[in-house]
């Protein structure tokens, strides 16, 4: 039987749950060890799918298609764990397949309730992740206390109780500074736990979140108010960059700690490779600089564009230089007073994807502009349709060109429904979701920066390049590099090099499958195309 890691979060969310959880994970997988990470989220929704990136962050897509929020995310780049539909349960999942199987009679003369029903499906979810992996780690979503997660604490006690000595709880949760006193309180955190314990649990270990030095004697404090060992009390400072949390708990013996209370071998752990990489990240603020302008219509940028924002930061790693991003208002680029100065310094640019109108016209004239000033571009998803969108208009000469998403009665609809989506009512997972392949041309600029002629990358979209349209593309040295070799389906294009160093565009994301260790091949490349400009402008 696999061995249980629970990570529950205290007094409020964002304490880090998400990236304890894939740090524990990374080091008990550079100790030897195989090891899963799975979510359980209290909100009713069936997944992430239709949440606001303003309100929730990001959506991540996984290779089979599941949409889950960006804590998933954690998990691939820092644990290096490919996840799946099977790594992340919501509530309203859980409720939705009882309610499917109590209308298929499956509970007939029953009462279908919290408790068995609810709870023991989530156990079956435990059981069922843990089969393959000596260690699963799960993330509970949300605060001890929250009302929507009481259920999940419910089928955790159970699972506890059935298998004492398999399964660990840790609490992350803040020990706060009061400035006006310039004291810490530890309150907060004991409270946390006094809700974990109203649900039959006692934290086997804590993470203490700070954001400053904390004294061994709060710590001790901790251990006396809370009926946890001192040995299994950590305190977990802020950090620049959550690459260093793992080399953060290292230093402090986490993971021999709960190699000790699983019963597992002594292992050594093999992250010097890792510490090396990570302090060369660190060191960027010592690297030539280049300016990369996103042009994103989400307010919170940072959470709306956090895989992006990661992808740049490893592309940049892995060429000697530090990205320095500017978040570029797709709104504000719509106004005819917006100073063009604040495009004119960019290195590169991209434009990522989104949902519905808002924005759009900003992306085309950031788009318009990276074009005719040669500026490395790289279009994610409805970036790629975007520029296609100014292409047509303004060197093909389409006026009124557009996405049907956009203007349905647009005369050439140069992005479109592809044949059978157009009567779709349902938004939860209708789109083209997950791992798609794709086809390079050889020659391309695909194709050199992938360095193989299939490649496979995840996609969340509705809309498709119309391909009625593509000869007059072609006629102008815009063209297909990588197509679905199923359905023919465009999915790279590129503007031929002799015009523009470097503008390419991609309906997938390439971005939720770049690591630190690994940058994805389009970064990669925007980057060096960047690191170019800034050197020929500077001779």
């Amino acid at each position: 039987m696999s061995k249980y890691i629970i990570i529950a979060g205290g007094v409020y969310s964002g304490t880090g749950k998400g990236v304890s959880c894939a740090s524990i994970a990374f080091l008990m997988k550079q100790r030897g060890h195989s090891v899963q990470c799975f979510k359980l989220d209290g909100y009713g929704n069936i997944d992430a799918g239709i949440l606001s990136p303003r309100e929730h962050g990001e959506s991540i897509v996984t290779e089979d298609g599941i949409e889950c929020d960006l804590d998933v995310g954690h998990y691939e780049r820092i644990a290096g764990i490919e996840v799946s539909r099977k790594n992340i349960c919501t509530s309203g999942a859980i409720y939705k397949e009882l309610i499917e199987e109590q209308e298929n009679g499956k509970y007939l003369g029953q009462t279908v309730q919290i408790i068995p029903h609810f709870t023991n499906k989530v156990q079956e979810r435990f059981l069922e992740i843990g089969k393959e992996v000596e260690i699963t780690i799960c993330e509970i979503g949300g605060s001890v206390g929250d009302i929507e997660s009481a259920s999940f604490f419910e089928a955790i006690r159970q699972f506890k109780q059935k298998h004492h000595s398999e399964v660990i709880v840790g609490l992350v949760a803040p020990i706060i500074w009061v400035g006006t006193i310039k004291e810490f309180k530890t309150k907060p955190l004991q409270t946390a736990v006094k809700s974990l314990l109203s649900f039959g649990i006692q934290p086997d270990f804590l993470l203490c979140r700070v954001d400053r030095p904390v004294s061994a004697k709060i710590l001790d404090k901790i251990s006396n108010l809370t009926n946890v060992s001192r040995d299994a009390i950590f305190d977990a400072p802020d950090v620049d960059s959550i690459y260093e949390v793992p080399i953060q708990f290292y230093n402090r013996h986490v993971d021999d700690l709960l190699a000790d209370k699983l019963h597992l071998k002594r292992n050594g752990c093999r992250i010097h490779k890792y510490r090396e990489l990570v302090e060369k990240y660190m060191a960027s603020e010592n690297m030539s600089v280049i300016k990369i302008g996103i042009v994103g219509k989400y307010d919170n940028c940072e959470e709306a564009y956090l895989s992006l924002r990661e992808a740049i930061y490893h592309a940049a790693v892995a060429n000697n230089v530090k990205a320095s991003i500017s978040w570029i208002s797709a709104g504000e680029v719509e106004n005819e007073k917006y100073e063009k100065k604040n495009l004119e310094e960019l290195q590169a640019m991209i434009v990522p994807g989104g949902f519905d109108q808002s924005g759009t016209a900003g992306k085309i004239k950031a788009t318009k502009y990276a074009r005719e000033n040669k500026i490395p571009f790289l279009g994610i998803c409805l970036g790629l349709q975007c520029s296609i969108i100014e292409f047509a208009r303004n060197v093909c000469n389409l006026e009124n060109a557009n996405s049907t998403e956009f203007d349905k009665k647009t005369p050439f609809p140069v992005v479109h429904f592809v044949e059978g989506q157009e009567n779709l009512t349902k938004k939860l997972a209708t789109m083209r979701l997950g791992a798609y392949d794709c086809e390079l041309t050889k020659d391309s600029l695909a194709f050199e920066l992938y360095k193989k002629k299939i490649i496979s990358e995840r996609h969340r979209h509705r809309y498709e390049v119309n391909q009625n349209y593509l000869d007059q593309f072609e006629k102008n040295e815009f063209y297909v590099s990588g197509r679905n070799p199923e359905s023919g389906l465009v999915e790279i294009m590129e503007i031929d090099r002799k015009i523009h160093p470097f503008f390419i565009g991609t309906q997938a994301h390439p971005e939720f499958k770049s690591k630190l260790t690994n940058p994805a091949p389009l970064f990669d490349g925007l980057i060096k195309a960047a690191v170019n400009r800034k050197n020929i402008c500077s001779t």
